[in-house]
């Protein structure tokens, strides 16, 4: 586990501000986080340098916005409280744990992050993911690629 220090919290609360302005959008919520998902501003992200990115976050809807061009898709909207959580939750996550939000906001669904909002807003990050992994019947393991490259090999060796 990578230490959460000053970078983390740029990049936590850059990706954090990110998601709570995608409320402005016309577009919905998920429409917004499947394209951030696959924008090129997410992988600038996840080198978890802030160096590299303007930490702008007007900018960075912009940049997405240029990639995939506006929408007016959807009705479904998250809180700004609860986008602002989820941003900064993920990037928490991806960042102490050194793995791609990808796979992170693969195991711990959008749906399932605005679901528990309420009641984990105000709790530890650490606590939060204790108890993600606990609801999802997963452990700390599902982060070490090695472990999963193992469950993978094991698998198809019972096949």
């Amino acid at each position: 586990m990578k230490k959460f220090d000053h970078n983390g919290l740029l990049l936590a609360e850059y990706q954090a501000k990110l998601f709570e302005k995608s409320y402005e959008l016309n577009c919905s919520t998920p429409i917004f986080l499947r394209r951030f998902l696959h924008s090129d501003l997410l992988k600038k992200i996840d080198t978890n340098n802030p160096v590299s990115l303007s930490l702008d976050v007007n900018e960075g809807i912009n940049t997405i916005q240029e990639q995939f061009g506006t929408s007016e898709y959807g009705k479904t909207k998250y809180s700004k409280s609860a986008l602002f959580w989820m941003g900064y939750m993920y990037r928490y996550i991806s960042y102490t744990r050194d793995t791609s939000t990808k796979f992170v906001m693969k195991i711990f669904s959008h749906k399932q992050m605005n679901d528990v909002y309420y009641s984990f807003h105000t709790q530890d990050p650490e606590w939060c993911i204790k108890s993600l992994l606990e609801i999802n019947q997963l452990n700390e393991n599902i982060f070490d690629k090695n472990y999963r490259l193992k469950e993978i090999i094991k698998k198809k060796r019972n096949i």
